[in-house]
């Protein structure tokens, strides 16, 4: 199947002004879909921008709401043949710390409501966005897709992870009891244009070139040397696409094939700005798994592309976040 697969084909994206929603938005927009662009916070700049083709159709929607998601499916496009799954509670190591239940809470009703809309209203598939954080691997082990919660099942208080396990546990009993066609997506950690701002909840990157360009120390948990996989969204996105066009895998993980620590990562940042070196460790705070490595055989057989390199993806970003502060 080639990108033309995508044309005249309804898809309803979540989240869709979110940061990983609108480059899904984008890019079925460019291959043609027409796209049902569910989102709950505003941001009218983004949304004119992705508006202006004529074939995104921008609903707000209450996801926790399971009413209001049924009349989104009932009224706005019937005859949805594609879900892509977005939305969710998220946020940096503290914020998830301190609102773990109401992240559980949040997300696992969003994905309930979202499957029995889709089972219900008879959606021919759908992607869910999952998260590589829920695998039980040891550290020094590089995390296969059948190393889940069906290898090793964990207790965790991180209602982020929970709620990833939960999602997908639910997706993969729609798929056996109702047939739904789901495609679970297992990502490193995202990064590109499009990112958000918010200290309180934003990622690593975008965390590090705000304060790097503000001239502020970047502050790093721990001693740096934790390891992850970071994945550009341009990138992600087309692998997502390309899992469904081939339907070859139910879940796949997806990560730019790049580990880097976090203390080189913050070395890079610097670099990628012109900007001297100005990181501050906090062995204090809590820094997550030492590692986290992802197979990548699925993707590599799937893709049709060769995904950008982790210093690329950092250039650009910066460029991006330049060009917005002007």
């Amino acid at each position: 199947m080639t990108a033309d697969r995508w044309a005249g084909r309804t898809v309803l994206v979540t989240g869709a002004l979110g940061f990983i929603g609108s480059h899904f938005v984008r890019q079925l927009d460019a291959r043609g879909a027409e796209v049902v662009a569910l989102y709950r916070t505003e941001r009218p700049e983004l949304q004119a921008e992705l508006s202006a083709q004529g074939r995104v159709r921008f609903v707000r929607t209450e996801l926790r709401d399971e009413s209001d998601v049924r009349g989104a499916f009932k009224y706005l496009a019937p005859s949805i043949e594609t879900v892509v799954h977005c939305a969710a509670m998220d946020g940096n190591a503290q914020f998830k710390l301190e609102r773990s239940a109401e992240i559980l809470d949040s997300n696992q009703r969003t994905i309930s409501n979202l499957l029995n809309c889709a089972r219900d209203f008879g959606v021919g598939e759908v992607v869910v966005m999952s998260s590589s954080e829920l695998y039980c691997a040891a550290p020094t082990a590089v995390a296969r897709e059948e190393d889940d919660f069906r290898r090793s099942m964990r207790y965790t208080d991180n209602g982020y992870v929970l709620s990833k396990t939960y999602a997908e546990i639910l997706a993969r009993l729609h798929r056996e009891q109702f047939g739904t066609n789901v495609f679970l997506v297992r990502p490193g950690n995202v990064y590109g244009p499009g990112d958000g701002f918010d200290r309180s909840r934003g990622r690593v990157i975008p965390s590090m070139l705000a304060k790097a360009d503000a001239g502020e120390e970047i502050e790093i948990w721990g001693d740096g040397s934790q390891t992850r996989s970071f994945v550009h969204v341009a990138d992600l996105v087309r692998a997502s696409l390309r899992l469904v066009e081939t339907g070859k895998y139910p879940e796949m993980n997806v990560a730019g094939g790049e580990q880097i620590s976090i203390l080189e990562l913050a070395r890079t940042v610097m670099t990628v700005l012109g900007l001297p070196e100005r990181i501050r460790l906090d062995p204090s705070r809590p820094v997550g798994a030492p590692s986290r490595l992802l197979d990548l055989s699925r993707m590599s057989e799937v893709i049709d592309f060769e995904p950008r390199s982790l210093r690329a993806g950092l250039e650009e970003t910066a460029r991006w976040f330049r060009r917005l502060k002007r």
